[in-house]
């Protein structure tokens, strides 16, 4: 037995298994708790218990101390963990002569150990049943960037392993293949999860960066865990050949069981799981027990228990009510108190007290530094060749970048089988927290710049060409919003010539972790999962939710299949309320969207009244409409009739006072205008004493639409001439008449203007402005139907699809309405008008 001493923890090397085990001669107190208390003048650190609970609420409280510090530079957990695990070795508080012989004792080391490898165990497994193939999309961008990112930094460490093995790792007995392709897994291997929750703070999960280094983080990780296996099976076994052939066959083997056994077992127990249920506690505890079976045999077979917990997390179907349910259960405790312990015990081998040869030191990090550069380099050079631009190709090389939980696992298992010493585990341990730290800023200032922010053109659906297609996010809670929002999807005319690109949005509350994910389900563009509900994502979200976004996502692609002009992707966000409205903008922007639909903060209720949803709903709509990159609509549902192929005529009503919200509302109701099973009717108000030159812009808008769509017998045009408030209330109780099923105005409508005096003053809410506020109440004295309120993106900027706010888009071949002769315009004269022209 050989002794390592260079620190005040000390390891005892068996040469005969090749494995670092912790002291085997100790001494240790018989009884795990005190008999009499600290009443009696008990030390309570000289019993296991006691003292294993100290420990373990000393590494949590400074782990959690540390990421609070580090929130506002908005860095990884992953990195506080770390920090937090070094501060409690002997780089730091392990200096403390009473903390390394009375609070982490060799004894005491050993039962913490456990405990970590443990926590290690399920958390492998939580990741394999996140990590899912069949989820990275199906081009050769991803496979050429998972390419690009290991075997160039796999090249880099086989080279340094040759120069490191007799200067910085020259204390350990590992044959050079081992430790060749040990370090090069090393230098290649990205975290899945520290890139989700990255991508998620950065509100980029779901642009094309996001879903491209996600679905290459996929790929490197899979070829990380395989050469891992290889790594391993040199080092167990001396690099002899027949002994490594037989562990590999063992190890193909072990997948292939496990496929066959638990992947079936899996599913049956998801077919016996009740739609929006939960798995029943004994099939889930017969599940949970089988990671450390599997775990288990892996390490029986000798390819290291983590590997065996993986592999089984792997080949249970991630979207299964089995996989949700295993997460679930293990997610919170796992990572807030097991995990911990890891972190503490890799900060306890952690000692850069034992790096003598400094110059070694600094070439392995030379090593490591250029690994990252050449990554970005090679992201940058796939990106050339797929045409993708230059900052997205540098924000995928930063993000490939990203370490995590998995590389402090491969280094652990390295110092474990004797294949990187104490001063190289300690630098690579450094090291890969200061890589870590600086891919956020980096990307931050890369991706998120200003000038990107400043070239995205603000979208409006007044400012599309008449044949472009039309791009909108509806956004859904809950299931009782599908039915409207498929009626108001279906009243924008979906044709081939005027096609409508949809993002239909489930939002999920995310209350109790503070990163967002996102979820994307199966569609005709997006990827798929392992059961065909495609999910890219960290933490999957509950049975229930689950269920009610596949049937959110059944019913759009219902209506896509049954309609010719609809494309439609089924998204997920799940993230707290009071950022949620960064990720609705962001996907809009992305898209990139010309109109976002929300719906309103109340819903009906069976006696016809409107009852409060959520509180946050409407801070939420607020946000939305503060800070949109698009125009945005918010749906009052009181019963939008969804789309229907029996041919039955709807009807929908303009109320029309001016200004750029009732604008894009006439522009929105145009569409409706073409409709074959919709009739319109236009009131619009005029008053006589004012002319700026909004109304002009007003007017010239106006006369576009009546020569577009007034000739046809489904649209009716009126006027009527009024002066102040009570004329706007009478002439809107006038169109009020229980026979349409949709109102359409502007949120601003009339602003400013004696029609709207004072109509403000009483507002319940004012976010929906005085027209929809009345609307919306109950106190308006008509039953109202549905009614949806237009906010129009202002700011936009002028380009080839873009008109300038306030300059009208006649004469132009851009316009929104295609000019026609005046003899082929006809006017028809409404009911309630007091004058038509």
């Amino acid at each position: 037995m050989a002794s390592d001493n260079s620190s005040d923890i000390q390891y005892l090397v068996d040469a005969r298994r090749n494995s670092s085990i912790l002291s085997p001669v100790v001494c240790f107190n018989p009884k795990s708790t005190s008999n009499g208390g600290v009443w009696q003048g008990e030390n309570l650190f000289e019993y296991p218990f006691p003292r294993f609970i100290i420990q373990l609420l000393l590494i949590v409280i400074i782990t959690r101390l540390v990421a609070f510090l580090l929130r506002p530079l908005h860095q990884p957990r992953y990195l506080a963990n770390i920090i937090g695990g070094i501060m409690v070795g002997p780089t730091v508080l392990g200096r403390i002569p009473w903390v390394a012989r009375k609070l982490f004792p060799l004894p005491s080391v050993i039962v913490l150990e456990n405990m970590a490898y443990l926590g290690l165990i399920y958390f492998t497994f939580i990741t394999g049943v996140e990590i899912d193939l069949i989820a990275v999309r199906r081009t050769g961008q991803s496979v050429s960037l998972a390419l690009a990112c290991t075997i160039v930094p796999f090249g880099i460490g086989g080279v340094a392993a040759a120069a490191l093995q007799s200067t910085l790792n020259g204390d350990v007995q590992a044959n050079l293949a081992s430790f060749v392709v040990f370090l090069g897994v090393a230098l290649s291997v990205s975290s899945f999860s520290v890139l989700v929750r990255t991508l998620a703070e950065l509100k980029l999960l779901n642009s094309t960066v996001g879903t491209t280094s996600l679905s290459a983080s996929i790929l490197v990780d899979s070829f990380v865990w395989v050469l891992l296996a290889l790594a391993v099976t040199l080092a167990q076994n001396n690099g002899e050949p027949f002994v490594t052939l037989w562990t590999m066959v063992s190890g193909i083997g072990f997948y292939g069981a496990a496929r066959f056994l638990v992947r079936p077992a899996a599913n049956w127990i998801s077919s016996r799981t009740p739609e929006g249920g939960g798995v029943n506690d004994f099939s889930a505890g017969a599940m949970l027990v089988g990671v450390m079976v599997a775990a288990l045999i892996a390490d029986a077979i000798g390819i290291h228990a983590v590997l065996g917990a993986f592999v089984y997390g792997f080949v249970i179907p991630s979207d299964s009510p089995v996989g949700t349910a295993l997460i679930e259960r293990l997610e919170d405790f796992v990572e807030g108190l097991l995990l911990p312990l890891f972190f503490g015990i890799s900060g306890i081998k952690t000692n850069l007290g034992a790096v003598n040869d400094i110059v070694a030191a600094v070439f392995l990090i030379l090593i490591v530094v250029a690994s990252a550069v050449l990554k970005i380099v090679g992201c940058l050079l796939v990106s050339n060749i797929y045409q993708v631009p230059l900052r997205d190709g540098m924000a995928i090389g930063l993000l490939m970048n990203t370490k995590g939980v998995i590389e402090l696992v491969l280094l652990n298992i390295g110092r474990d089988q004797q294949l990187l010493s104490e001063a190289s585990f300690s630098v690579l341990v450094c090291t890969s927290a200061i890589v870590t730290a600086f891919v956020s800023p980096l990307l931050s200032v890369t991706f998120r710049s200003p000038r990107r922010l400043a070239s995205f053109q603000r979208r409006s659906v007044q400012s599309g060409r008449p044949e472009s297609e039309l791009r909108v996010v509806f956004c859904v809670h809950a299931t009782r919003h599908v039915p409207a929002m498929l009626g108001l999807l279906d009243a924008a005319n979906p044709i081939k010539r005027q096609p409508v690109s949809v993002i239909a949005l489930h939002l999920i509350e995310l209350s109790s972790r503070p990163s967002s994910m996102l979820i994307i389900h199966s569609t005709t563009t997006t990827p798929s999962t392992k059961d065909g509900v495609g999910r890219i994502g960290g933490h999957p979200s509950s049975t229930a939710a689950a269920a009610a976004t596949a049937a959110i996502a059944r019913a759009f692609r219902s209506y896509e299949e049954q309609s010719t002009g609809v494309f439609v992707r089924t998204l997920t966000a799940v993230s707290p309320y009071p950022t949620m409205h960064q990720d609705i903008s962001a996907i809009a922007e992305d898209f990139p969207a010309a109109l976002i639909i929300i719906p309103f903060h109340k819903h009906r209720t069976v006696d016809g009244g409107m009852e409060l949803t959520n509180p946050s709903l409407r801070s939420l709509n607020q946000s939305v409409l503060a800070s949109a990159p698009c125009s945005v609509a918010i749906l009052i549902d009181r019963g939008l009739p969804a789309p229907s192929r029996r041919g039955v005529t709807r009807k929908a009503a303009l109320f029309f006072l001016g200004g750029p919200d009732d604008r894009e509302a006439l522009a929105f109701a145009s569409r409706i205008a073409g409709h074959s099973q919709f009739s319109l009717t236009v009131l619009r108000l005029i008053n006589p004493s004012r002319s700026d030159e909004s109304v002009v812009v007003d007017d010239e808008y106006i006369t576009e639409f009546r020569l577009q769509y007034v000739g046809d017998d489904s649209v009716v045009y009126a006027e009527i001439e009024a002066e102040t408030a009570e004329d706007t209330v009478a002439a809107l109780r006038s169109l009020v008449d229980g026979r349409h099923d949709l109102y359409i105005v502007g949120m601003e409508s009339g602003a400013g203007s004696p029609l709207t005096a004072g109509l403000t003053d009483w507002s319940e809410c004012p976010e929906l402005g005085p027209i929809g506020d009345l609307l919306a109440s109950p106190d308006f004295g008509v039953p109202v139907t549905s009614v949806l309120v237009m906010q129009q993106c202002l700011q936009m900027e002028t380009g080839d699809s873009e008109a300038a706010p306030g300059k009208t888009t006649m004469g132009s071949s851009r316009g929104r309405f295609a000019m026609m002769s005046a003899e082929k315009a006809t006017y028809r004269t409404g009911s309630m008008a007091s004058r038509t022209t």
